[in-house]
């Protein structure tokens, strides 16, 4: 090439890169490092685990410990709409597929046996059935308990001395709250309530007590609480609301006297209501505003204090696009709210249990990305905010485009990233890769349109970060003749651009 070719080319390359780059050194700018803390009282901290991601999973959720205090949780994968189980090792998450038949686990209920072996009582929606799983340490073994009727909405279930199955659920066909128990022979079922006004969300608790049963749920407006006097069922009245009674959830304090939450749902209240030894007293909790609601998916557990613990979901009224899960407990002078997960539309077929050290552990559903998540208060940090993924802001349908962040952990943990693409999709976890460590990942899309890139980072204890800042890619209809120059002459100079 010629000295004279040379400058000409060299001319073009500055006036390219002239015009370009002041817009791609806007977008590839990491933004500072800004973590928002997640740090609570006493040096505790929540970790966000996401439990599984593949496909539209974390539907109808239910939460149990084990005698090691490893989380164990039933769920719904949505997506194929199959029953499946996830739990704690003590190293990583472990899940599995129950059952495939008919739409199975609409909704779920765990319970642990006395070997830690999980029971599932749950629905097969396709056939309306009552069905029930439980591991007997080699496989699974699934039953119909019960296929008269329309057998359809939340349920709860126990466990006896001999671990033979209680469970609590609804005939919906008839509006009727129906009993059902293991003999040890055969089963046994009854209705325990006929008034015909049973609906998907009126099933609560079911507690034993003794032998004997106690249960809170709901019929259209009134709060219901019972139990099996030996004889017969005390069914009673506890609380009447101008509308519907949702997500009602029971507890039993060190005296057996019941606690119960539940939402309000024509307002939007989140409402708590129990038993003193004389009395029942009732406050709301939350309060709705003009365009919030809360106490959605509401669960409630008791620590050692006799003090409730509650987790719900807060939601904007007339929207589907934004909703917290959200968690408020009594202190003994005071209730105290904390906001779980906030981004996006996240929260919902949840539910809560407390440890030992009276720290919540509860399951629900990220409905943005489709995922199962546990949030648990921990001694461990989460990593800090990952950087903004800096790489290119406008390109080409299916087209490659890499993009690269970084984040730190303060214990100096191995970290895994996930990038959220825009698109619906998401990577897999990425990794492991130190702290500090610059990673990158690649991606095209298949529409046009303006995505937001964003990413978050989990360290070897599965703690979650809280989401990075987003970078906005565009991917026009069609790229000018300037533009694909300015491409052709980069790529010359680049030979490394994606």
């Amino acid at each position: 090439m010629s000295g004279k070719k040379t400058v000409i080319y060299g001319v073009v390359i500055l006036f390219v890169l002239a015009a370009v780059m002041p817009a791609l050194g806007s977008n590839n700018v990491l933004s500072s490092h800004n973590k928002e803390s997640m740090k609570l009282e006493n040096d505790m901290f929540w970790s966000i685990e996401t439990v599984d991601h593949e496909g539209f999973v974390g539907r109808y959720t239910s939460i149990a410990l084990d005698s090691q205090e490893y989380p164990h949780i039933s769920y719904c994968d949505a997506g194929n709409w199959d029953l499946k189980y996830a739990y704690w090792d003590g190293s990583e998450w472990k899940t599995e597929t129950v059952d495939t038949k008919y739409m199975a686990g609409v909704p779920t209920a765990i319970v642990l046996d006395s070997k830690g072996y999980p029971h599932i009582a749950y629905h097969e929606a396709g056939h309306e059935d009552l069905k029930y799983a439980y591991w007997t340490g080699s496989e699974w073994h699934m039953e119909t308990v019960e296929s008269e009727g329309r057998l359809l909405g939340h349920l709860d279930v126990t466990l006896d001395e001999n671990d033979y199955p209680h469970i609590l659920y609804c005939d919906k066909g008839n509006g009727n709250l129906k009993y059902a128990y293991w003999t040890g022979s055969e089963w046994h079922m009854e209705t325990v309530d006929a008034c015909g006004d049973i609906g998907w969300f009126s099933v609560g608790s079911i507690i034993l007590k003794e032998g004997n049963p106690y249960i809170a749920y709901a019929a259209d407006n009134e709060l219901k609480y019972g139990y099996w006097t030996g004889s017969e069922w005390h069914i009673e009245v506890v609380a009447t609301e101008n509308g519907e009674i949702h997500y009602t959830s029971m507890a039993l304090d060190s005296k057996g006297y019941p606690h119960i939450c539940y939402q309000d749902y024509e307002n939007g209240d989140l409402e708590y209501v129990y038993w003193d030894g004389a009395e029942w007293h009732k406050e709301t909790v939350l309060e709705h505003s003009s365009t919030e609601g809360y106490g959605g998916s509401s669960s409630l557990s008791l620590d050692s204090h006799d003090y409730p613990h509650i987790e719900y979901y807060r939601y904007i009224k007339g929207e589907d696009t934004d909703r917290d899960q959200e968690y408020i407990y009594w202190d003994g002078s005071k209730w105290n709210r904390e906001v779980i997960e906030s981004k996006g539309y996240v929260g919902g077929c949840s539910d809560i249990v407390l440890d030992s050290n009276d720290n919540p552990v509860m399951s629900y559903f990220n409905w943005d990305l489709g995922d199962l998540k546990c949030a648990r208060k921990t001694a461990n940090a989460p990593p800090e905010k990952p950087d903004r993924p800096s790489g290119w802001s406008k390109g080409a349908t299916g087209r490659n485009y890499t993009y690269k962040t970084s984040a730190t952990d303060a214990e100096g943990d191995q970290l895994w990233y996930m990038f959220d693409w825009g698109d619906g999709t998401s990577s897999d976890w990425l990794g492991p890769h130190d702290s500090g460590e610059t990673v990158k990942a690649t991606h095209a899309w298949d529409e046009n349109g303006t995505y937001e890139i964003r990413v978050k980072v989990k360290d070897s204890h599965y703690s979650e970060s809280v989401w990075s800042d987003p970078l906005p890619v565009t991917m026009p209809k069609t790229y000018s003749i300037l533009e694909k120059l300015f491409e052709w002459i980069l790529r010359m100079v680049w030979p490394g651009m994606p």
